[in-house]
């Protein structure tokens, strides 16, 4: 969802920035875009392993979560470019789709609906729906399942690593939409996306 259907991962990137430096930590670049559609199960590791671990996992990603939402209160949420006639193709074609997002599946739907894309999916697998999120596959073999279909039968468009990982794992078709991180920065990436 975010970064291919709606234009918020830089407003999670800004944040996530801004959440660690309230409470004194200064976050690199590339360690914000590092758990980007990361769950909790790989994230608060990774981030006490790299920010120290009096690093309050819980307590920063709380305050982010209040940031973003403070921020798209205020200045909206906007689609991504291309991504209302590539759903309207979908449909025109018989092709269904769902989504699976790290977000929460409410504030997921709540998200859709404020940037004019409420309803057009039959599901949404939010990341509070299954045991482990991204990069780990399950939330696309839920998706799959809600679908009606069998992994192998879908493609997931993806604009982070983690999430690739996950569709991957998945047994998915990948494509690869880069949105905050290029091909050249990942080329382990770029070689795990089927395009």
């Amino acid at each position: 969802m975010d970064g291919v259907l709606l234009d918020t991962e830089r407003v999670y990137f800004q944040c996530w920035k801004q959440s660690a430096q309230d409470f004194g930590f200064s976050m690199a670049d590339e360690t914000a875009l590092a758990v980007r559609s990361c769950c909790q199960t790989y994230a608060e590791p990774f981030l006490k392993r790299v920010m120290g671990e009096d690093f309050d996992y819980l307590a920063v990603r709380n305050h982010r979560r209040k940031l973003v939402s403070a921020y798209l209160a205020e200045h909206g949420i906007s689609q991504k470019p291309g991504i209302r006639p590539l759903l309207d193709y979908c449909r025109e074609n018989g092709l269904i789709a769902a989504v699976a997002t790290a977000t929460a599946r409410s504030l997921a739907e709540e998200r859709l609906e404020s940037a004019g894309l409420g309803g057009l999916f039959p599901h949404i697998v939010g990341g509070n729906q299954v045991k482990t999120g991204k990069p780990e596959p399950e939330i696309y073999r839920t998706a799959a399942a809600q679908l009606g279909l069998e992994p192998e039968a879908c493609a997931a468009v993806e604009d982070s690593p983690n999430g690739i990982a996950a569709a991957h794992a998945a047994g998915m078709t990948s494509l690869w939409i880069p949105d905050q991180i290029t091909p050249q920065e990942r080329p382990d990436t770029a070689q795990t996306a089927d395009y």
